[in-house]
């Protein structure tokens, strides 16, 4: 197995690949593997502090588009835009290059990277987000290389809440605020449940052009801006995540922070929730607006049964994407760089 590797981009705690990248990071460092980082950008003041972070985990920085620095390293990106521009000339040094396209499409120059061979490995989470993006590279030839990986989830980040307080059922949503993300009938679907106390809801990825698309939020619910409050603040007052989109997702690392937190899911019954969720065991998944209702509905109703799917759904993301499953996957994926 390989015992050094080189991360293109940069990890933080906004959200996306980003995101994820940092949680891999913390992973690979505790299976012992020397981490490089080649930035693509500049740091800003949030950069700035996970790059201490980052030091203080012991990884080792490298100049920003330092290629040359690059020489004989397996490099990885998280979709990073950067690197597929940057490729042949991270390719004039790197020993291997992995791409992990975290979207359920291809980018232009993904494909373009793809059919110059520059790319040795493509990264998948999913087997529906595989069977969308794989079509087209598989078509560019036989050196098209998928490798599926168990993402790690460090749910250090995100403390499993303890749930006592039953005097108003508390909802919530989450998401970048592109109106895409949000269901046309999401805001319905929060106003037709019913609960045996008042209702409060939490919104955080809500702006103009939410509001175009679906209008005013009602009273007893709170939207506000993305960033404009930490993830964890959100779960804090959120028992139920109830959310519908419009788009179909590979695997959202909102639903990890929710089974972390202890937030019950009733979501989509399609794309990354299907992988998440198990009907009626460690949350909901919905066919329509109307399982929606009744399951959120349920949700409200039958407490002792919505405790036990939040104990449910945390053991499932330990089981799946805690360190122990995670590694294996990992190791396997470096024994094919060291075979390239």
């Amino acid at each position: 197995m390989i015992n050094q590797l080189c991360v293109i981009g940069h990890p933080s705690r906004l959200g996306g690949a980003d995101t994820e990248l940092e949680h891999q990071i913390i992973l690979w460092r505790k299976m012992g593997i020397d981490v490089y980082i080649c930035h693509t950008g500049y740091y800003d003041e949030n950069g700035l502090k996970m790059k201490q972070e980052m030091e203080n985990l012991g990884c080792k920085y490298i100049e920003p588009k330092s290629w040359k620095d690059l020489d004989g390293l397996d490099v990885i990106s998280f979709c990073n835009g950067q690197f597929l521009e940057n490729l042949p000339d991270i390719k004039k040094y790197a020993r291997s290059a992995t791409f992990v396209n975290c979207m359920t499409w291809n980018f232009n120059k993904e494909l373009e990277m793809q059919e110059k061979k520059l790319i040795d490995f493509h990264l998948y989470q999913t087997q529906h987000q595989y069977d969308k993006v794989s079509i087209k590279l598989a078509k560019l030839g036989n050196h098209y290389k998928p490798l599926f990986f168990n993402p790690y989830f460090h749910s250090k980040f995100f403390p499993f809440i303890d749930r006592k307080d039953n005097s108003i059922f508390k909802f919530g949503r989450i998401s970048r605020g592109d109106a895409d993300k949000f269901g046309t009938h999401q805001i319905w679907i929060w106003e037709t449940m019913t609960a045996p106390v008042l209702k409060s809801g939490t919104v955080l990825g809500w702006d103009h052009r939410a509001i175009k698309k679906l209008g005013n939020l009602p009273p007893y619910i709170n939207g506000y801006n993305e960033g404009s409050l930490a993830q964890q603040q959100l779960y804090e007052v959120c028992d139920v995540i109830i959310m519908t989109t419009d788009t179909f997702e590979n695997l959202p690392r909102v639903g990890f922070e929710a089974m972390s937190s202890g937030s019950v899911l009733v979501v989509d019954n399609k794309g990354g929730w299907k992988v998440l969720v198990e009907d009626g065991k460690t949350g909901w998944l919905c066919k329509d607006n109307r399982e929606f209702v009744y399951k959120a509905s349920r949700s409200a109703f039958e407490i002792e049964e919505t405790n036990q799917l939040r104990i449910n759904a945390k053991n499932k993301l330990e089981k799946e994407w805690g360190e122990e499953s995670s590694m294996k996957s990992w190791e396997n994926i470096f024994i094919q760089w060291m075979d390239l």
